[in-house]
């Protein structure tokens, strides 16, 4: 039997002669030869037409690394490493894994590379030989670990992570700082407590390092703030040198020789690569001449050969040479993207059918429908785009969606075809057609009560009807003064009737959402309901068109930030007085009204129902019948205490409010009885925030929380899941050019600058778009996309990616300090943290103690013992102790804390430290308090240490260093800026001051490059306003507004969309807040315990006060 391969084709051929028994001429044998080899020349050829056209596709070839013999050159492609010669041609595979592979680096012998991988949930650090094989795992720390160099004997390698500082440090960061760990494994040892990366040794083991100073993206470009990063060099006697001086960014240094150095700079205005000296560092030279895009990822071999990535590609040159792009060829099979997705839950919106059979749902951008009590489910939409924001027509032949199709968002219906058909689940042909594809981005429809309409808003914020038949549109709300900050933010509701819209629409210059009565005829002014001043939002209608209601904060539980979350309440505004005064009366009251009139009553009920049905016969509706002599006065709060509320309903003649709200930790469902004020926990969710639907006969709910959909049995509170049973192949590839051109348009579209300050997005897209179709993993669709952003030069952008993984390392802690001297088997503990769970009664543990065993393991030289401590948080373990001062040994059970616990209990400790040094300098005069971040909770620690532990002293220095931002500016000055303007007196007594709250003695406020967001609003309102002095390092202009989006993928990015402005108008993104007095902590003084910025902030407070 004869086989023949052919591009995964096979055939085969059981009798190589067949043909001769059939054809015994010669001449006829001979022409079948040649046809033979005609037809497999032709399949040939469609073969490698088909390897071409795979391998044709752009590929995105990353963190190229050349081998110190200069002859082969490893990198990342779709997250695994090859391998390929520096004359290029076929790339050998080196790693094959679901997980993550990247930030190859080679071993100075050229034998062995260390490259990060996730496989584990983090990235951890791993080592392989240069011929492939099994990697061998290096680190086990649940941060992330990313190696940066080989030392020079190739005996370890280091490697970049962000952990706990040594006891003498008095930093509090949060980066990644420089550790080392052996080759073979074993325990890192931490080289320095400095935020480094891409750390490189010279050939005298000094180490080449950038310096880390915050938290922007690492693919922003051509920004030149104090946050951007320098080189620094460490030497052997532990001092540090800066080495470059641009303001922009300087990254990524390799010595070449003994003196001169290459690294990457945006001193050309795009990263090239320059050479600069370690005698005279302040002198350099461009080497690369690149203008369009960066160079990353420089690596250089010991013959002075570079080798970096630009633009996707892998490069090579020589000093004074020209760059030569490498042809790479990989022919790994990664063409197929399609993903066969189970759909059982994970909607993302519902809407329920009038029918009350079926409900249509929105999973990973496609419309679906499923029966509500079986398990019928059907695939509506099939495209990449996505679709969302469903509505159903009142008679549930028909949908509407919004649609991201063709770049742009637009209205599409779905509709059965068949008239004998009634439900879309069942239906044998459904007809999809455009119902509105326009230049303008229009979604959120609702049809109108009588289906022949549909409202819709063009570009966020203006309301508009469609006609279904004639396509007519008109305006009904200009949304003038409205703004959408994120898309779905703004709110509207057809009347019962549809003569009506309630809508939240912002009065001119507030941006407090105000609740709405407009025409819908599009020819009359809106009418303010709310008027209150307090954010009213989502109003809805009763279904009998009777009252209307929504929710507003007025009188919830606030938060001490103005900024913060606030309970709610539901407000409930009666269209006429009879209704009113109905809903007024007592339980009592009610029981009392006479019989006649009660008659009277049932018999208008009865006959308002037959009408009714004659109309709903007739397709016509009730008019909603509105008194507007009162309207506003006609006003009642539903609920009868202040929650956190997602959704709400009220049932016909105001009978029942039910509600979708949080009391204690979740949200669950809720119920009041609106006539006797009697509430109940109705069924409980246990979920996040929900949406609820009432069904026409007001019998059932349909709750939609955490992606699962549940019927609710009003009568009893029972629910029962809908069992969504539903297929999706998912072609991977085509969502991602969707999502990248998504993101593309919404940068356009909220970009903060309209102009896009003259950069050429078109261009820039196009380019980066080329490399989309060939990935196949979201790690470097995520660098794409940021590379794109990138191009923005502002703050608050970037995409993020990270793989959900429920078995991922979880790293635990005992909340001590271990003695980084300690040479002796297992670890001594230096210091213990207060608050470890170290510290308990009847505990021998001490700061010199030796941990020997975790769990009966013996902690030897050759064991990372983060292995023994990994998910283990919580747990109860045994630990082998011993005090070698008192030579005894014992055991003890420990419940370990997680990381975070950890963080925290640092935290604590650095404040604690701050503030005793504060108090040693001043003798007691000056206070000090950290602000974490612009939180609620942040503030109120803030107000608590500073109107509590600090209230005596004569001045305060806040410290805002290393505070990532949130919304505090107006708290923070506010408070800060008190003055005493009133006294309370008794006899002999002073009681106290107005404003007592406020802080109304000198402050003084230290910040650093890390500053970000409305850490940067806060420094620049804190000195425009003139409250006080500032110290420290300048702070890089960040103060916007920004959107981060979640995409279907799980990618988030951001886009800076609202400008912030200081006293004299200036736009403050990108301009750079310089403190009165610049003070740089040298690496020396602060890991030893000196904070020189303190320093600096007590001397001029003192100044001050004496």
């Amino acid at each position: 039997m004869k086989v023949i391969e052919l591009n995964k084709k096979i055939f085969v051929i059981n009798n190589p002669y067949w043909f001769c028994n059939l054809y015994p001429s010669k001449t006829n044998r001979m022409k079948l030869v040649r046809f033979l080899l005609v037809v497999l020349l032709f399949v040939f050829k469609i073969s490698v037409a088909q390897v071409n056209t795979a391998n044709s596709l752009v590929k995105w070839y990353s963190y190229p690394s050349i081998s110190p013999d200069g002859k082969t050159i490893v990198f990342s492609n779709n997250g695994d490493l090859f391998k390929v010669s520096v004359e290029g041609g076929q790339a050998q595979q080196l790693t094959s894994n679901v997980a993550y592979d990247y930030k190859p680096i080679w071993s100075n012998d050229n034998e062995k590379i260390v490259f990060a991988s996730n496989r584990h949930g983090n990235f951890d650090v791993f080592v392989i030989s240069k011929n492939g094989g099994v990697p061998n795992r290096l680190t086990y720390y649940s941060g992330d670990d990313f190696p940066c160099d080989f030392n020079n004997d190739n005996s370890g390698i280091i490697f970049s992570s962000n952990r706990i500082d040594n006891s003498s440090s008095l930093l509090h960061h949060r980066l990644p700082e420089l550790y080392e760990v052996e080759i073979d494994g074993g325990n890192p040892r931490k080289i320095f407590d400095i935020p480094a990366i891409d750390a490189k040794f010279t050939r005298n083991g000094e180490l080449l390092f950038d310096e880390l100073k915050g938290f922007e993206d690492k693919f922003r470009k051509h920004h030149t703030t104090s946050i951007t990063r320098d080189i620094w060099i460490r030497k052997n006697d532990g001092t540090f040198k800066k080495l470059t001086n641009f303001v922009g960014e300087d990254r990524n240094a390799i010595q070449i020789g003994d003196d001169n150095f290459y690294f990457l700079s945006e001193q050309s205005g795009s990263f090239n690569v320059f050479k600069s000296s370690l005698s005279k560092p302040n002198e350099s030279k461009q080497i690369t001449k690149f203008s369009t895009y960066p160079i990353r990822n420089m690596s250089v071999s010991d013959n002075g050969t570079m080798c970096f990535s630009y633009n996707g590609d892998v490069y090579t040159q020589i000093e004074n040479g020209a760059p030569n792009k490498i042809d790479i060829k990989i022919f790994s099979d990664k063409s197929l993207q399609e993903k066969l997705l189970f759909v059982k839950s994970g909607a993302s919106e519902i809407m329920p059918s009038p029918n009350g059979k079926e409900i249509f749902f929105i999973y990973r951008g496609e419309v679906f429908v499923t029966t509500v009590d079986g398990t019928l489910t059907k695939q509506i939409t099939k495209t990449p785009e996505k679709e969302r924001s469903l509505d159903v027509s009142p008679d549930g032949r028909s949908i509407v969606y919004a649609g991201e199709r063709n770049n742009s968002w637009n209205l599409y219906t779905a509709a059965l075809v068949l008239e004998n058909e009634k439900y879309f689940v069942t239906a044998s042909e459904l007809s999809e057609e455009p119902l509105l594809v326009t230049n303008s981005e229009t979604f959120q429809p609702i049809f109108s009560p009588d289906g022949k309409e549909v409202a819709f808003l063009e570009e966020r914020t203006v309301l508009k009807v469609i006609e279904i038949k004639s396509k007519k549109i008109r305006v009904i709300h200009d949304g003038a003064n409205n703004f959408s900050y994120a898309d779905g933010d703004q709110h509207f509701e057809w009347s019962p009737d549809g003569k009506w819209f309630l809508i939240e629409f912002f009065p001119t210059g507030f941006w407090t959402p105000e609740i709405g009565l407009i025409s819908s005829t599009g020819k009359e002014p809106i009418l303010n309901l709310s008027k209150s001043g307090f954010d009213d939002f989502s109003p809805n209608w009763t279904q009998d068109g009777e009252m209307l209601f929504w929710m507003s904060n007025k009188q919830g539980l606030k938060s001490v930030a103005n900024s913060g979350f606030a309970e709610v309440d539901i407000f409930g505004m009666f269209l006429n007085k009879k209704s009113f005064d109905k809903f007024n009366l007592s339980k009592e009251e009610f029981g009392l009204i006479d019989d006649k009139d009660k008659k009277k009553d049932d018999s208008k009920d009865k006959k308002d129902e037959k009408e009714k049905k004659k109309k709903d016969k007739e397709k016509e509706l009730t008019p909603v019948k509105i008194d507007f002599s009162g309207l506003t006065e006609r006003k009642k709060k539903l609920t009868i205490f202040s929650a956190n509320i997602s959704d709400a309903v009220v049932t016909k003649k105001a009978g029942k409010l039910l509600y979708f709200a949080k009391i204690e930790k979740a949200y669950d469902l809720w119920q009041t009885d609106l006539r006797t004020k009697e509430t109940k926990l109705l069924t409980k969710f246990k979920g996040g925030p929900g949406k609820i639907f009432l069904d026409k006969d007001e019998k059932h709910l349909l709750v939609l929380s955490n992606g699962k959909i549940s019927k609710v049995d009003l009568s009893n509170g029972k629910k029962k899941p809908v069992q969504i049973n539903g297929e999706m192949l998912l072609d991977e590839s085509a969502e991602r050019l969707y999502l990248f051109d998504h993101i593309s348009r919404q940068v356009e579209k909220k970009f903060l600058f309209p102009d896009m300050e003259g950069i050429e997005w078109e261009n820039y897209s196009e380019n980066y778009r080329q490399f989309i179709p060939n990935l196949t993993n979201n790690y470097d669709f995520k660098d794409i996309l940021s590379e794109l952003l990138g191009e923005l030069n502002v703050s608050h952008t970037g995409a993020r990616y990270r793989t959900a993984n429920s078995k991922a390392d979880k790293t635990a802690s005992f909340g001590v300090f271990y003695n980084q001297n300690y040479e002796g088997q297992g670890f001594q503990i230096e210091q213990i943290m207060e608050g470890s769970p170290l510290v308990k009664n009847n505990s021998k543990i001490k700061e010199g103690t030796i941990i020997e065993k975790i769990d009966g393991v013996e902690i030897s030289k050759d064991i990372n013992y983060f292995t023994l401590l990994n998910r283990k948080a919580g747990k109860t373990m045994i630990l082998s102790l011993f005090d070698a001062n008192e030579k005894s040994r014992w055991t003890e059970k420990i419940k370990p804390i997680s990381l975070a616990q950890e963080d925290m209990l640092e935290y604590k400790r650095w404040i604690k430290r701050n503030r005793d040094i504060v108090h040693k300098l001043s003798d007691g005069k000056i206070g000090y308090m950290h602000v974490k971040s612009m939180s609620d909770q942040s503030f109120r620690e803030f107000i608590e240490d500073v109107l509590g532990e600090e209230i005596d002293k004569k001045a305060l220095i806040v410290d805002t260093r290393f505070n990532t931002g949130g919304d505090l500016v107006d708290d923070l000055t506010t408070f800060l800026s008190g003055e005493k303007y009133m006294e309370f007196k008794y006899p002999g007594k002073n009681l106290g001051f107005e404003s007592r709250k406020r802080w109304t003695k000198p402050s003084l406020m230290l910040v650093a490059e890390a500053n970000y967001s409305d850490a940067h609003c806060v420094p620049v309102a804190y000195s425009d306003l003139g409250i006080g002095k500032t110290v420290g390092m300048p702070v890089p202009g960040t103060c916007s507004f920004v959107w981060w989006e979640r995409l279907q993928n799980g990618i988030v990015f951001g886009i800076p969309n609202m400008a912030v402005t200081n006293i004299d108008g200036e736009i403050l993104e990108n301009k750079q807040f310089v403190p009165d007095f610049v003070v740089k902590n040298e690496f020396e003084k602060i890991t030893k315990g000196i904070d020189q910025q303190i320093l600096k902030a007590v001397e001029e407070l003192l100044k001050e006060i004496e």
